[in-house]
C-alpha cells in the first residue's frame, strides 16, 4: 500500500499529474484542482497518498497536507461517496470551508458539486457532523497548520482528541522550545512522549 511519495511533477493537467521518483518510476496521481494549480512541471514535491485498489486498477490520490487526506478519507467513508466525488468537493471548497459547512449543518452554503447530489450532501452532513470540528475556522485559527497536521497524524494512530490535546499542552509546558518553529514530525515526536 503506497502512502507517501517524493518525486518530480511531470505532465500536470486538470485531473492528475505524473510523479517521477528518483528511482525512475512514474506514478499517476489524482488530486484536487487546488493542489494541481499550485504545482508546476519539474517541481520536486512530497505527496501524501491514499491508495484505492479496484478489480481493474490501482488508483493513487495525492495531497499536500494531512488535513486534506483526513477529510478525503472521511468523505469516502460515507456510503455512496466515491474518491472522484470527494476530490470534486475538495476542488470546489477548502478543507476549512467544507468542515465549517458540515459542522454547522449549513447545506445552503455548499455550491453545486459534480457527482454529489442533495441526498448525498445530506448524508455527509449527518454522518460526519461532530467528526470535523478540529478542522473548522474556530479551531484552526489559533493553531498553525503543522500542529493541525500533527493532530491528524496522531489521530490516525488511534489516539483520541482529548488525549492528544492533553499531551500537546503538557509538551508545550515542559519544553522551552516554541512549537511554532517545529515541523509536523517534530511536534509528533514531542507529543508522543506524553501519550501512553
Amino acid at each position: 500500500m503506497i502512502s507517501y511519495l517524493i518525486g518530480t511533477i511531470k505532465n500536470p493537467n486538470e485531473k492528475y499529474f505524473t510523479l517521477l521518483t528518483e528511482g525512475g518510476v512514474g506514478y499517476k496521481v489524482f488530486s484536487n484542482s487546488q493542489s494541481l494549480l499550485s504545482v508546476n512541471k519539474n517541481q520536486k514535491v512530497e505527496i501524501i497518498i491514499h491508495t484505492v485498489i479496484k478489480d481493474d486498477a490501482i488508483d493513487l490520490y495525492g495531497f499536500g497536507h494531512e488535513n486534506e487526506l483526513y477529510l478525503f478519507e472521511k468523505l469516502i467513508s460515507v456510503s455512496g461517496v466515491g474518491p472522484k466525488s470527494a476530490l470534486n468537493m475538495l476542488s470546489v471548497l477548502s478543507v476549512t470551508s467544507l468542515a465549517n459547512a458540515i459542522e454547522n449543518n449549513d447545506l445552503a452554503s455548499l455550491p453545486t458539486i459534480s457527482g454529489i447530489g442533495k441526498k448525498s450532501l445530506e448524508k455527509i452532513m449527518i454522518e460526519l457532523k461532530g467528526k470535523l470540528s478540529h478542522l473548522t475556522d474556530k479551531n484552526i485559527k489559533n493553531k498553525n497548520i503543522e500542529e493541525v497536521d500533527a493532530r491528524l497524524a496522531l489521530s490516525s494512530l488511534g489516539y483520541n482528541d482529548k488525549d492528544i490535546s492533553q499531551a500537546l499542552t503538557q509538551a508545550k509546558q515542559d519544553k522551552d522550545i516554541s512549537f511554532e518553529s517545529l515541523k509536523v514530525n517534530g511536534i509528533i515526536k514531542e507529543t508522543l512522549k506524553y501519550l501512553r
